[in-house]
Parts: C-alpha cells; sequence; structure tokens
C-alpha cells in the first residue's frame, strides 16, 4: 500500500503475498485517473514519431535491399573461379571463387585451465553451466467497471542450468533464492592461428563463422589439472563439479562443463584476392555492402550467389515486418485515449480496443505497401510502376468489396425495417414486396410480389397469387 496518502494512494495501491516458498504475487489496483489519461497522450506523442519515422524505416530498406541486389548482381558478372590451391599474382584485385579444404596451419590448441587440446582442430571450445535460481514473471490484467483494473504479478522462482551468472540481488524476493556471485568455470574459445584455405590465409573477420562444432569424447585423465581432476565426476555431456556433498540431486552452485572442437572441412569462398589472403568485394558506386561469401560446403558460384541473394530477401522482408508493426504501433498509441476512455465500461473498452488494433494493422498494411512501391518505383521504376499498380488494384478491390457489402446490408436493412398497418379492416403491407393474408385477426406472410397490396378481411380469406 502506498504511504503516501492522498489521491495517489487512492489510485494506485499494492499488495503483496507469498504464496509459497518459490513463488509471489504482486496485485495492483489502478483506478481510471490523471496518471491513465497521461500515459495515453504521452503516447499519443510516441505513436506519431512511430508513425511518422515508420516511413523512412521502410523507404530506406527497400533502398537497401535494390543496392544489395544490384552489388551481388555486379560481383556475379566479375567472379572469377579457380583452384585455390596456388596463389596467382595475374588475379591480384580480382573476384575469386574457390572451395578447398579449411586447416589450422598453428599449433594445437590448448584448455589453460582443464589441459584439454586438439590437434588440429580449427577452434576449441568450452561451455560451462551452473545450477542457479531463475525468476519468472507472468502478469495478468483485467478491467472493472468505472476503468479501475485490476494487476496481477506473479513471481515464480525455479532452479535451472544456465550458461550465464543469474544475479539474484535483483529478485523481488531474493531471500531464500541466493545464486552464488560468481562462476568458477566460464565459457570460453581458442580459435587456430593461422587457419588457412588452400594457398590463402583465412580473412580474420570470417574466424567467428566456423561453427560447425562436434562434441569431444574425454575422460577425466585428459585433465591435466590435478586440483581439478580430483573433485570431477564424468556425465554423459562432460565434466560435473559439485559444490556440496548431497546426493539427491544438483544443488545451487553446482556446475558442468564440456567440450566441442570444430574439425577440418571443406568451404566455398567468394571474395577479391589481396596478397596471401581475401577481403570484400564493393561495388563501382560503393553501395550495397561488403561482399564476401564463405560457407561450409562445396558450391558452385551461382549457388553461393543465390544464396546471398536469399539470404537479403529474408532480411528484407524482415525489415519490412518491423517497418509495418512500428507503424500501427504508432496508430495504436495516437487513439489509445479513446481506449482508456472507453475502459470505464469494461467490455466497451475491450471492444473498442481490439477495433482500434484492427483498424491500425489495416491502415499499415495499406501504407506500407504504397511506400515500398514507391521506394522501388525511384530505385527501379519499371519494377515499382509493377508494384505500385498492383498494390493499388487491390486496395482498389478491397474497398469497392467493402463498399458492396456496405450497400447489400443498407438494403437488407430497409426490407426488414418495413411496416405493416391495419386499417379499416384492411393490411395494408408497407413497402414490402410480400404478399399478406388474415385469418381470424392474424397477419401471415404468403407469397412475394412486387407491389404493396391491400386485402379486405371480412372472413377467411385465401390471397390470389
Amino acid at each position: 500500500m502506498s504511504d503516501d496518502g492522498g489521491e495517489d494512494a487512492e489510485a494506485f495501491d499494492i499488495e503483496g503475498g507469498v504464496e509459497g516458498d518459490d513463488q509471489y504475487t504482486e496485485v495492483t489496483h489502478e483506478d481510471l485517473g490523471d496518471d491513465s489519461i497521461q500515459g495515453a497522450c504521452a503516447g499519443i506523442c510516441i505513436g506519431f514519431l512511430l508513425f511518422f519515422g515508420s516511413f523512412p524505416l521502410l523507404f530506406w530498406n527497400e533502398g537497401r535491399a535494390v543496392e544489395r541486389y544490384d552489388a551481388l548482381n555486379e560481383a556475379e558478372s566479375e567472379v572469377t573461379s579457380v583452384s585455390g590451391m596456388n596463389i596467382d599474382a595475374a588475379n591480384e584485385g580480382k573476384l575469386l571463387h574457390f572451395s578447398v579444404n579449411i586447416t589450422n596451419a598453428g599449433d594445437a590448441l590448448v584448455d589453460p585451465i582443464f589441459g584439454i587440446e586438439t590437434t588440429d582442430g580449427l577452434a576449441l571450445r568450452r561451455s560451462a553451466e551452473m545450477y542457479q535460481w531463475y525468476e519468472q514473471t507472468k502478469t495478468t490484467s483485467k478491467k472493472n467497471v468505472g476503468g479501475r483494473k485490476t494487476s496481477t504479478k506473479t513471481y515464480t522462482y525455479e532452479k535451472e542450468w544456465k550458461d550465464y551468472l543469474v544475479s539474484s540481488q535483483n529478485f523481488k524476493t531474493p531471500n531464500g533464492h541466493s545464486n552464488p556471485s560468481s562462476m568458477e568455470f566460464e565459457d570460453a574459445t581458442f580459435n587456430a592461428d593461422p587457419i588457412m584455405i588452400g594457398a590463402y590465409e583465412l580473412p580474420r573477420e570470417l574466424v567467428g563463422r566456423i561453427d560447425w562444432d562436434k562434441p569431444m569424447s574425454l575422460d577425466v585423465d585428459d585433465i591435466t589439472s590435478q586440483s581439478i581432476r580430483d573433485r570431477t565426476v564424468k556425465n554423459s555431456d562432460g565434466f560435473y563439479f559439485s559444490n556440496s556433498n548431497s546426493t539427491s540431486g544438483p544443488q545451487v552452485g553446482d556446475q558442468r562443463v564440456s567440450f566441442t572442437e570444430t574439425p577440418a572441412s571443406i568451404i566455398t569462398i567468394v571474395g577479391i584476392q589481396n596478397g596471401n589472403t581475401l577481403s570484400a568485394f564493393v561495388s563501382e558506386t560503393g553501395e550495397g555492402g561488403d561482399i564476401l561469401l564463405f560457407n561450409q560446403g562445396k558450391y558452385s558460384a551461382t549457388e553461393m550467389f543465390d544464396a546471398a541473394e536469399s539470404e537479403n530477401a529474408v532480411f528484407t522482408w524482415i525489415l519490412r515486418l518491423v517497418g509495418y508493426m512500428v507503424m500501427a504501433a504508432g496508430i495504436y498509441l495516437i487513439f489509445r485515449p479513446i481506449e482508456v476512455f472507453a475502459d470505464i465500461i469494461p467490455c466497451v473498452g475491450s471492444v473498442v480496443g481490439c477495433g482500434i488494433i484492427f483498424m491500425a494493422c489495416l491502415i499499415s498494411a495499406v501504407l506500407s505497401s504504397i511506400t515500398i512501391a514507391i521506394a522501388w518505383l525511384v530505385a527501379h521504376p519499371e519494377i515499382g510502376a509493377i508494384i505500385l499498380v498492383v498494390t493499388l488494384t487491390v486496395v482498389g478491390c478491397c474497398a469497392f468489396g467493402v463498399k458492396q457489402l456496405g450497400k447489400r446490408r443498407g438494403e437488407q436493412d430497409a426490407v426488414s425495417s418495413s411496416s405493416i398497418s391495419i386499417s379499416d379492416d384492411k393490411v395494408v403491407a408497407d413497402s414490402v414486396p410480400t404478399v399478406y393474408a388474415t385469418q381470424e385477426g392474424k397477419v401471415v406472410p404468403d407469397t412475394i410480389t412486387a407491389e404493396p397490396t391491400v386485402y379486405s378481411t371480412p372472413g377467411p380469406y385465401v390471397p390470389n397469387v
């Protein structure tokens, strides 16, 4: 509960209670007050920033995609395939493609703590995990009458293996969930130097791309450090280090360590010959980014560039989605105050909120598509024109369909709103293309006709159809 009193205490209340040793629940009651309204109004400013910021993001992404596409096409037209087993001075400065073995041309790789080594591996990696407390948070909200909102936040504590140190000082309830302040063993990577690809040295920027690791089959005797070996227990994944003498399972602070190595393999690379190594290709315009292609396995030049173009397409679609979501979020924040005021009646606020989200998604889809089309129209007019025509056609068809649907519903409403009047022992069907018969004071619908018809009611009557 707030200690400030007054209006703040009434508008924002917090209740907390422990439901168990490993769970804590916090309930917050928030009224529809100045804070909620001010937050929604502040969201309008953020919404405008997101909305208008999404347009340059989408436009820039399409320009980037086109530039990358053009650079890849330019590079593919200039590439020359060679064996890669010798360096030809005549190829200096040329874009080369070759597939060769990648090998460790340096010394054996040794872990300085454990003494584990690999003689011909390209990389040696130590992976360390520690059994620790981990906090998970789950929040649920409920809207009440009058705009009051109840939020329930549940903190759950579980023990898990983590490859990083979890600070228990930031837990909601650190008591009883304390983690060690450091890890005795941490992750480490040792790379060969130099790494050769045929007659060339692998460019430094590609060392991190060597990721085809395989687990090492080790025994406790492979550990050279006597002090570490004496307290090591072998398990299926590597080595286990207990922080206690408990036999009831892993305890907080226990660690397990495993090792992997990256063996020699066949790789394919595309790059500019630069002395005894390769460097990135840059287009004549300097746009489209650096092109230095590298993959494990044997691939043709065409396959390498096709893969690069696919990566460019995937990245482009990811940024398109980001731009679309930023625009939709901006529109939602701009209109969110309407939802906040509608929250006075919970069901109405939820319906209004869903409507705003739908509207934001729909408007964002249209505006994002048009922005993308205009960007392509600037970069490649012939392609951009096609995209723009298709986009406008789809939007127009959707708008026409909505209009026709509204018109049809209007006609149905007009039919359903027609009336039947009884005057001077006569039944009049007003503006309804239906024939009615009267019998024993009841009005019974019968057969459709094109014009309203008046029938007398002295005695039983059968309409003349």
